[in-house]
């Protein structure tokens, strides 16, 4: 634990080390909720019934679509990202051949990555109620955190298979083709899935990210007792049970076969 919150300290002063950087990251937050706070608008004349569910309020669908589609990038690209950055620098055999263990150096070097993307989803999520004007009790909020939670579980997993892919093969990842782009497509952030012809509705309903957005909006859109919640936060804790030890062993076996073969400094 002592070496993760060293890797946060390292990043988060390389982060502020940077302050115009640091607090356009910010900007840009608030200037996406202004284009779709007026984007909106348009629908704010009619009745859609995609989103008749959601009391019509497409901001707040869209708001709450973002917060969590921050872990998408994130958990899909920063462990990769690290380990190409490292093998091109040629860093990455010094920092697996330390005492320390691997998980803890590629995830060290990840960690802040996926702490402002939590911080981002947090301030989505703020800005969804504040200016959404939704009201939220406490239980609501412990279930929204509980679906973040397994929502970076999930796609903290296939990270790891994406940077074992990257180890292994070095250019070139299928995983984040696969649960990359076509999450935003398929995953409901902009768009009711609704909308989609029914067999690339059944393909979404096979992608974390569409059960986490859809969990998040019943619980804070769809009036009290009315929300189907409890199934989609059932399949991404099942999501997360499978998937997570799957990562695990994949990041493991990559690492050592890529030392065994001498190909850690290759790119």
């Amino acid at each position: 634990m002592y070496k993760l919150l060293q890797f946060i300290k390292r990043d988060f002063l390389v982060q502020i080390s940077y302050r115009f950087r640091f607090f356009m990251g910010f900007g840009g937050i608030f200037l996406t909720v202004f284009m779709f706070f007026f984007v909106s608008k348009i629908f704010q004349s009619g009745i859609s019934v995609s989103l008749a569910r959601y009391g019509n309020d497409y901001f707040s669908f869209v708001l709450l679509g973002m917060c969590v589609s921050t872990f998408v990038s994130t958990g899909l690209q920063s462990l990769s990202q690290e380990v190409r950055g490292a093998q091109m620098q040629g860093t990455l055999e010094i920092l697996l051949a330390t005492p320390t263990s691997p998980n803890v150096v590629l995830f060290g070097n990840s960690l802040w990555s996926f702490a402002s993307s939590f911080v981002l989803s947090l301030i989505y999520l703020a800005l969804t109620v504040v200016i959404g004007k939704i009201g939220v009790s406490l239980i609501a909020i412990g279930l929204v955190l509980l679906v973040l939670f397994l929502t970076f579980i999930c796609f903290l997993s296939l990270g790891m298979v994406s940077a074992a892919f990257i180890l292994l093969f070095k250019q070139g990842n299928p995983v984040n083709v696969a649960f990359g782009m076509s999450s935003y497509f398929l995953g409901g952030i902009i768009f009711p899935i609704e909308v989609l012809p029914v067999p690339l509705q059944k393909l979404s309903q096979l992608l974390p990210i569409t059960h986490a957005a859809t969990a998040i909006r019943e619980i804070l859109l769809v009036p009290n007792g009315q929300g189907h919640w409890l199934a989609t936060i059932g399949y991404l804790a099942c999501f997360a049970l499978v998937l997570f030890p799957c990562g695990l062993a994949s990041l493991r076996a990559a690492v050592f076969r890529a030392k065994k073969e001498g190909s850690l400094v290759q790119f």
